[in-house]
């Protein structure tokens, strides 16, 4: 085993790795610099999946408007599917699937871990910014609880496709395919319930994805870091991980 005595050696090859992990320049993505994470759906790659799922919504919300149901929704109900399972998917669909990933991550996962955990913190923060900014906007009433005016778009959905894309781009398509199966799992829990509608379920889709690859593309193709990164410590003899907040 070679060991590296020299301490001026030993810094350059510290000073190496961190610039690996941490591209010291970074571009502008399509909309430029300012807020670039939030505006990550739409001025990256991602606005393929975002504008897609925004016009797929649409056109339910219209169609709903003119038959003066939801159809699907309507069915699923009638049917029952998920029988008592559809609480289940509701229960796990706060956010807990994410929470453990980036606990698990941080904790247990080093550096790679740390960007991992990162990349899902940022995800999911913009996601259910994003969710909550609308539900407080539009006041969509539930099918099955008109007392509530939360409907549009389904938190769950958005939080668990946010979770479920993450996977995909940071641990492969074995996961990412299993975490899609949870995500699909825990929206159609939703209409099932009688909690959302179809529409409701493809925006939150749409939101989640599209913060997950937007941030990821962010970060692949302009270089911007994860709020976790790989920093030298102070006396350049070792590797640390730091946390910077930028938006």
């Amino acid at each position: 085993m070679l060991f590296i005595k020299s301490t001026f050696f030993k810094r350059v090859l510290i000073l190496f790795f961190f610039l690996i992990y941490n591209p010291v320049s970074s571009r502008a993505n399509e909309c430029g610099w300012f807020l670039s994470d939030f505006t990550s759906p739409v001025c990256t790659d991602a606005k393929y999946i975002f504008w897609t799922g925004t016009t797929i919504t649409a056109g339910l919300r219209l169609l709903k408007q003119i038959k003066g149901f939801d159809e699907i929704q309507r069915r699923a109900v009638a049917k029952n599917h998920l029988k008592g399972l559809g609480e289940f998917g509701g229960d796990i669909g706060y956010g807990y699937l994410n929470g453990t990933y980036i606990l698990g991550n941080y904790l247990l996962g080093g550096a790679r871990g740390a960007k991992k955990a990162s990349h899902m913190l940022q995800a999911t923060f913009y996601t259910v910014g994003t969710t909550v900014a609308l539900k407080s906007m539009i006041h969509e009433t539930r099918p099955g609880y008109p007392q509530e005016h939360d409907s549009f778009p389904s938190g769950h959905a958005s939080a668990s496709f946010a979770f479920a894309s993450v996977v995909l781009a940071q641990d492969g398509v074995l996961w990412g395919s299993l975490a899609h199966l949870a995500a699909i799992f825990i929206s159609f829990s939703r209409i099932n319930d009688e909690w959302h509608y179809l529409h409701d379920v493809t925006a939150g889709m749409t939101i989640g994805m599209s913060y997950a690859w937007g941030i990821y593309f962010n970060n692949m193709d302009y270089g911007k870091p994860y709020w976790f990164t790989v920093l030298p410590t102070e006396n350049l003899d070792g590797l640390s991980i730091g946390y910077a907040l930028s938006f």
